[in-house]
């Protein structure tokens, strides 16, 4: 076995205690999980909750929709594992057959056999669609151990990215491996070759914590800064990451190419930010400067590294591609100010799309909530990745800011239906709101929200195969049942001890599904347009609950817990069914139609 195989083995045993129980030994799921976890900065629980592998899959293992305030982001994957078979990849028939589903769902075929789990999800997708108006960005990763395929079997793969808002990538375990290791690695030192004269903010002239150069570099010198910095680890700060073969990388590939643009490339493009803990340079004997850089991150201009690094690559087979006349510019500031790197990168990259979550890494009151999480033996984190590869920690008590937020307001906001919408898109929109500094309750709060969706979660992966038989509006509740829970049972905001109550969780959450069972069976009578996913995405959702509750549903809670604790051995399950005909009632009263 090789080294690369033996660490990737050992990162699956590092994951698999937090598998389902009988996807344990399952390799290749734990290979995925592995992957998207670390592709996509999402939990554990929110990769297993994405899995659609099975029956008429059409070549695709997982789905992960997320929304940020601008855009909406769906991540499909395709994943093989080949355990110590180096000789096997990703073939030709099996990327067709992954880009073949992709386009049958966004082109609003109907397939005729697809699973439950597919169903549910590409409902999911559509209905994002026609409530957005808008086309989602479509990534789309192929993830193996062993290699990736030959340029020769992506045909389907180029055509595809032909079109806008797709963007296909390829990792194999080193890849993979990479980009996990945001790093605590030791520190790295690179030397940058100038073109000429600089504009340099000596010490005395020092802005702040932060000093800075502006110089004029070859492509050539940016593909050597990129390759000697270990490739994707100088982009792991940069907050858009490489989007892939789209039509602005290949508008830059273009220019670079060209015989007769390529030199004034300089003027067409925005360069390149590079942060670092400090630099110092020297003049060579030709005038030009020599930098050496300690820890540089590229924060802004990924776009730009990747594509001329592809098309050094491609140089190799085409000489006749043009790259020595390509200069551009480069901004290098030498600051240990993380809140001042993160105020860089906002400007520097204003005008895309960023995570929220990066921006706010370093806010005060965040910090205070981490130290609280910290002192009750959970992990905040404020940055993405913080955790990963500490084997120290349990898994399953880190805790992702932006999965928490969605909680926090679905618990106490009373917003799950916002909640419902994107973790980046609610953490973007309602984060000045929830971080407030007088709340003193917040940090407490926040952890019972993570605590009680934890729970949630670890019921719905249990019953993950269940769904198949009825219950299918449960791949779309988790945030749903957070709420309900504050609502018939409200004690449960204000007390944290009783989520170390697993009797009371597991009785709570039976009534909750009955609930929710009966409400949903009602409402897609009542509406012809009507699915999970629109149902808990829109306030009536949020209404309907709010209503019972106040109306009937918290008290008929307290009697039946009332009932259990004089006879405590009834099956709660009977005791909830005194619950579907309120509910029913409550919906004639209103909907004579049913």
């Amino acid at each position: 076995m090789s080294i690369l195989q033996a660490v990737i083995e050992a990162n699956l045993d590092n994951i698999r205690g937090s598998l389902p129980e009988r996807r344990q030994k399952h390799d290749s799921y734990a290979f995925l999980i592995f992957a998207m976890t670390s592709l996509l900065d999402i939990s554990i629980n929110e990769a297993i909750l994405s899995y659609t592998d099975g029956s008429d899959d059409g070549g695709i293992d997982a789905i992960y929709i997320d929304e940020t305030e601008d855009n909406i982001i769906i991540n499909i994957f395709q994943s093989k594992y080949h355990g110590k078979n180096l000789k096997l990849g990703i073939g030709k028939n099996e990327i067709d057959l992954t880009i073949a589903k992709v386009e049958e769902i966004f082109r609003g075929k109907e397939s005729k056999r697809e699973s439950e789990i597919m169903k549910a999800r590409i409902e999911e997708i559509r209905d994002i669609i026609k409530s957005t108006l808008k086309m989602p960005e479509v990534r789309i990763y192929f993830v193996v151990n062993t290699y990736k395929p030959a340029e020769s079997e992506k045909d389907r793969v180029k055509m595809l990215e032909e079109k806008d808002n797709y963007y296909v990538f390829f990792y194999d375990g080193s890849d993979i491996l990479q980009v996990r290791d945001k790093s605590k690695q030791k520190e790295s030192k690179i030397i940058i070759t100038t073109y000429k004269d600089i504009l340099y903010l000596s010490t005395d002239k020092k802005l702040g914590d932060v000093r800075g150069i502006v110089a004029t570099i070859s492509a050539e010198e940016l593909i050597n800064i990129y390759k000697s910095s270990g490739q994707d680890k100088i982009l792991s700060r940069n907050i858009r990451y490489f989007l892939g073969n789209n039509r602005i990388n290949r508008k830059i590939k273009e220019t670079d190419s060209s015989d007769k643009y390529s030199k004034y490339f300089w003027f067409f493009n925005n360069g390149i930010t590079i942060t670092c803990d400090r630099f110092s340079f020297t003049d060579d004997a030709l005038g030009n400067k020599k930098i050496e850089v300690a820890n540089p991150k590229i924060i802004n201009g990924a776009q730009t590294t990747k594509s001329l690094y592809n098309l050094y690559n491609e140089r190799k087979l085409f000489p006749d591609k043009q790259l020595q006349d390509v200069h551009l510019l480069l901004r290098l500031y030498e600051t240990e100010s993380e809140e001042l790197i993160d105020k860089i990168t906002e400007g520097t990259n204003s005008q895309n799309p960023i995570f929220a979550s990066d921006l706010k890494a370093n806010h005060p009151v965040q910090l205070l909530v981490k130290q609280y999480f910290l002192e009750k033996g959970f992990y905040y984190e404020t940055h993405r990745k913080e955790y990963i590869d500490d084997r120290k920690i349990d898994k399953a008590n880190i805790a992702n800011n932006e999965r928490v937020f969605q909680a926090y307001i679905s618990l106490y906001k009373d917003m799950p239906h916002e909640a419902k919408s994107g973790k980046s898109k609610i953490f973007e929109k309602y984060f000045d709101l929830v971080f407030d500094k007088k709340d003193k309750e917040l940090p407490k709060q926040l952890l019972i929200s993570f605590r009680l969706l934890t729970f949630i979660e670890n019921k719905a992966i249990m019953h993950w195969d269940q769904w198949e038989n009825g219950d299918a509006f449960l791949r779309h509740a988790d945030l749903a049942l957070v709420y309900i829970a504050g609502k018939i049972y409200p004690k449960i905001k204000d007390n944290g001890e009783l989520l170390q109550n697993y009797i009371l969780l597991n009785d709570i959450y039976t009534l909750e599904v009955v609930i929710l069972r009966t409400t949903t069976q009602l409402e897609n009578k009542i509406d012809d347009d009507y699915s999970h996913n629109k149902f808990f995405k829109s306030p009536k959702f949020k209404d309907v609950t709010q209503r019972m509750s106040k109306e009937f549903l918290t008290t008929l809670v307290d009697e039946i817990f009332a009932q259990k604790k004089e006879f405590p051995s009834t099956n709660i399950s009977v005791l909830a069914e005194k619950l579907t005909q309120p509910i029913r009632k409550y919906y004639t009263d209103r909907f004579n139609n049913i």
